[in-house]
């Protein structure tokens, strides 16, 4: 695919792929350690999930705001800034070792994520249209590329932050992340073309239209469910793997696990998607065995023959991440073509309405599953945190079964 990029555009995709990359190991670099720092400080299991899913709210709030002074700023100002600020806040948080306060921490812990999270909106917003101005008609290829690179920040994050916080403590794998994130912004500076002459719409489709549709709001239901199955093990698996005495490297590489089977599956599951074209039984069929992994992994406390072993959460783990791709993946085709067979036009107008709503989507869930996950392990142990999971996946199965969907009219 790169044959056909000339090199401004090939510059482009680096510059863009490298700080998603970044942005994504931000997002997900302290889970191995944090939750147990955080349980010395004071905080408990629920506060330190909504540590992580406080990151996804500011991001869902601000991505519209955004999107809306972008054309007042610029793209290129509000790329840069955003990279300096997420990375600063990098910096910052490191240095939270040095508070002792439990107050203190725990609303620096919130105030610096949030700014963080702020950075982390303002670059990916503008990294849309810097996609749109430079590849105007490769724009799903590139972003396809750029998920891809998501998708490795996300794996390897929690893994890097393991390595590191075994070599230098809480703040080094701040430091490191924070550090070469303004690194690389004079470097953005240069690499990025200019799009002063690029206008962004403000009209199109309307979002109520869209969500008029019922098979709308179902596929909507599914990409929350999921994206919660994803974020809540952030809070929650590193005190559930505590019993088997891993080092901060070994749950590092547990998260990797995950995150790479979701990565390395992503490529097959799409192809089929493509192929076969049916997204409501791939969502399904997807949803079910993720019920099945998050049963194994409590394991279920209501069923006597499942057992808590390493090699059993391995299992479930590697389960969960092949088919948690398998849901998601077909999701966005299928929200597409609920939309357009709703009534939507099958316009850019209505694809940009659509990706937005994934967006939000997807980001509520990162906000419901730290909450939620950190709050039922707090209370009933992740035992019972999981079996909640699995059955919420199980309920959104049951009204989205393909015999069911008959949803493509407005309401």
């Amino acid at each position: 695919m790169f044959r056909y990029f000339n090199r401004n555009q090939t510059m482009t995709l680096l510059s863009l792929a490298i700080v998603d990359f970044m942005c994504f190991c931000s997002m997900s670099i302290m889970a191995p350690f944090f939750p147990k720092e955080a349980t010395e400080k004071g905080l408990s299991n629920t506060l330190s999930g909504f540590v992580f899913s406080f990151y996804a709210l500011v991001m869902f709030v601000t991505s519209p705001i955004f999107g809306k002074i972008l054309p007042l700023l610029g793209a290129k100002f509000l790329f840069i800034s955003g990279i300096t600020l997420t990375g600063t806040c990098n910096i910052l948080f490191g240095l939270l070792e040095y508070v002792q306060d439990y107050t203190l921490f725990s609303t620096l812990c919130f105030v610096i994520r949030g700014f963080e999270a702020v950075g982390a909106s303002a670059f990916s917003t503008a990294s849309y249209v810097f996609v749109v101005h430079s590849f105007p008609e490769k724009i799903s290829s590139v972003l396809g590329i750029l998920e891809t690179f998501v998708g490795l920040g996300l794996s390897v994050g929690p893994a890097i932050g393991g390595v590191l916080y075994s070599l230098g403590g809480f703040q080094l794998p701040f430091f490191v992340l924070g550090v070469a994130m303004i690194a690389v912004t004079p470097i953005n500076v240069f690499l990025l073309p200019p799009v002063n002459d690029f206008v962004v719409g403000t009209g199109g489709g309307s979002i109520l239209k869209l969500l008029k549709v019922p098979a709308v709001i179902i596929t909507s239901i599914v990409i929350i469910v999921i994206s919660s199955i994803w974020a809540f093990l952030d809070p929650t698996l590193e005190p559930h793997l505590r019993e088997f005495n891993l080092s901060p490297e070994q749950i590092g590489l547990i998260f990797f696990l995950f995150s790479a089977l979701y990565g390395i599956s992503s490529p097959f599951w799409g192809w089929l998607t493509d192929k076969f074209n049916n997204h409501w039984s791939m969502m399904v069929i997807g949803m079910v065995f993720a019920a099945i992994a998050l049963l194994i992994l409590g394991p279920c406390p209501y069923i006597p023959i499942l057992v808590n072993t390493i090699w059993s959460n391995l299992l479930a783990l590697s389960i969960l991440g092949i088919f948690v791709a398998l849901a998601l993946l077909p999701a966005f085709q299928g929200l597409l073509k609920s939309a357009i067979d709703g009534g939507c036009d099958d316009s850019l107008a209505t694809y940009s309405l659509v990706a937005g709503v994934w967006s939000g989507m997807y980001s509520l869930g990162e906000v419901i599953g730290p909450s939620l996950g950190g709050y039922l392990l707090h209370n009933y142990g992740f035992g019972v945190c999981s079996t909640v999971m699995a059955l919420i996946t199980l309920l959104t199965v049951r009204y989205s079964c393909p015999k069911r969907i008959h949803l493509n009219t407005t309401f």
